[in-house]
């Protein structure tokens, strides 16, 4: 499913928390929207839902136009063939996994083969065992395939994520962060993920929408997003990053600590230094800034600390909104 975004705005209580923007999600594409709490992706999300109406704008669903404002259209949530997976993973803690996988299709009076399409649906998430197992006997990572179980097993043409993960320990999140990526995938469905962290938008997406006061700030693939950032805002909220002035910076991996032709020097100070297994991060003042230098050397608090960074290695800013030359 093709989801595309034209001109969409709204406003809650007189402040506009969505400014006009245009979105277009491919077919089976993994698309994240990514910013701080309160920057307006979860509204973006339940309005793709149908669950909140835009003031102005359109949304189409592949070709069909599920909501226009200036045509009168609203198609409801139920009739856009699309499943949502929610913060708290939303199970009924009285029907069993089988039951609460069925519900979806139930609500559809979509019976026909109802068995058969649950259990595939679990099998697809590696639960098949767990059918007649209620709530309250999963783990999290087990309650979260429940949910996605659920929403799969419905064929929708696209699934939207709430915040899946953020109920999950560190380490659980880690391992559900490849499963949802692999399954969805796998099953070729277009899925829209909100989340405020950047690790799951970088480690997961095929595109990220960053948002920011109501903005789509930029929208591109990951590793466009981090080494080629279109605004201040999206190169300070996206990776860590070193500014040399209010209007240059460069990545951390950037800098190195043999001199190089070419390369600017920079001679400063280590602040503070963590062992991560694999490196040292240190943390050096410049100016008015605390940089972040990733060190295969050991070094501590005091100790002086030379690197060399390339021009073609600083990322550039030129106009009042923060784009990049």
């Amino acid at each position: 499913m093709e989801i595309q975004l034209k001109k969409i705005s709204k406003r809650f209580a007189g402040k506009t928390v969505i400014f006009p923007l245009d979105l277009t999600i491919t077919d089976g594409s993994f698309t994240t929207l990514l910013g701080p709490s309160g920057c307006g992706k979860t509204t973006l999300l339940r309005m793709i839902a149908g669950l909140e109406t835009p003031d102005e704008g359109e949304i189409f669903l592949d070709d069909v136009c599920v909501f226009s404002k200036a045509k009168g259209i609203y198609v409801p949530p139920e009739k856009r063939g699309l499943a949502f997976v929610f913060q708290d993973f939303a199970l009924w803690p009285h029907m069993s996994v089988f039951e609460n996988v069925a519900f979806g299709l139930r609500a559809r009076q979509e019976t026909v083969h109802l068995a058969e399409r649950v259990r595939e649906a679990l099998a697809t998430v590696h639960l098949e065992d767990m059918e007649k197992r209620y709530p309250h006997q999963l783990s999290g990572g087990q309650q979260q395939r429940v949910a996605f179980a659920r929403a799969i097993a419905i064929h929708p043409g696209c699934i939207l994520f709430d915040e899946p993960l953020s109920a999950l320990d560190a380490l659980l999140r880690e391992e559900m962060r490849h499963e949802l990526k692999e399954l969805t995938a796998s099953l070729q469905i277009t899925s829209i993920f909100v989340t405020h962290d950047q690790t799951e938008a970088m480690s997961m997406s095929d595109q990220i929408a960053v948002m920011h006061d109501g903005h789509v700030e930029q929208v591109a693939p990951p590793e466009e997003i981090y080494h080629r950032p279109a605004t201040r805002f999206t190169a300070h909220f996206v990776g860590k990053s070193n500014w040399i002035t209010p209007d240059a910076l460069f990545r951390p991996e950037s800098a190195v600590e043999t001199e190089s032709p070419g390369a600017q020097r920079y001679d400063l100070k280590v602040e503070t230094a963590q062992y991560l297994g694999d490196a040292y991060e240190l943390m050096a003042p410049y100016g008015e800034a605390l940089w972040t230098i990733r060190s295969r050397r050991k070094k501590a608090s005091g100790d002086a600390l030379t690197i060399y960074v390339h021009p073609e290695q600083i990322i550039a800013f030129s106009n009042e909104r923060g784009e990049t030359r």
